[in-house]
């Protein structure tokens, strides 16, 4: 079993109630356990943000790179292309 730190927090009446309300549908055993995957949803949510940021990072020095290269488009072809790859999916 990993090893556990016990930490104090305390909630608003309504965090306390939902806590409570998660504990009533059986699916968790304490407090602690609905906790637990708040802050494991938590970290996969700042997982994810971070992903995005970097791509976000990435696509934006691509672009600046092709900026730098003379390759640039018209705004009537870009929105163009946009529709297209909308029209796509």
């Amino acid at each position: 079993m990993a090893r556990r730190e016990n930490v104090s927090v305390s909630f608003t009446p309504e965090h306390a109630a939902f806590l409570a309300a998660r504990l009533k549908t059986g699916r968790y055993q304490s407090t602690s356990e609905v906790a637990q995957e708040a802050a494991r949803l938590l970290d996969d949510q700042q997982a994810i943000r971070s992903a995005e940021l970097e791509r976000a990072r990435a696509l934006i020095l691509e672009g600046a790179e092709q900026l730098n290269r003379g390759e640039t488009l018209t705004a009537e072809e870009f929105f163009g292309e946009w529709d297209e790859e909308l029209d796509d999916h």
